[in-house]
């Protein structure tokens, strides 16, 4: 039997250039561009949450210094309100049928409250949380009992604060 030369050619060049070009690019992702924040940090966390369309007889029901849990775990205390709520009346959306276009007017007897409160919290893959139990995501609605108010609130911003 004849014995095949190996010899090395163009093809083979290139399929060498893009195996290390592959493991270059790799290795950048995975090792150097590697920027996460590190996992298990505890900080400060501010929330703000919206209470909206609540009776005006409510409207002196939480205070700066205030403590926040919720509802379904009232041993649970995820934080302290830090400034006081800002109150601002409630705005019902309506249509007008003759002038087909939305109307907005004042809600009789009804407020919308903004409650600020700071919590400490880890920091995890998914989020912050409180006490290895509570996380509070933007956009997510949650029952909490905030000083003497009981309420359905959405969270509209979380901030670190340290």
């Amino acid at each position: 039997m004849s014995e095949k030369k190996f010899r090395f050619n163009i093809i083979d060049a290139v399929i060498v250039l893009v195996l290390i070009a592959a493991v270059a690019v790799l290795g950048y992702v995975f090792i150097i561009s590697d920027d996460t924040e590190v996992k298990g940090e505890t900080h400060t966390v501010e929330y703000v949450i919206e209470v909206t369309s609540l009776n005006s007889m409510f409207t002196d029901s939480v205070h700066e210094g205030d403590h926040v849990t919720f509802e379904k775990d009232r041993d649970l205390d995820i934080g302290v309100v830090c400034a006081p709520p800002e109150v601002k009346t409630s705005i019902k959306t309506g249509f007008d049928a003759e002038k087909e276009e939305e109307v907005y007017a004042e809600a009789e007897g009804l407020i919308d409250m903004i409650i600020t409160f700071r919590a400490t919290a880890v920091e995890t893959e998914w989020g912050y949380c409180i006490d290895d139990e509570a996380y509070i995501a933007v956009n997510n609605s949650n029952d909490f009992i905030i000083g003497d108010l009981r309420c359905v609130g959405v969270c509209t911003n979380v901030t670190v604060i340290d």
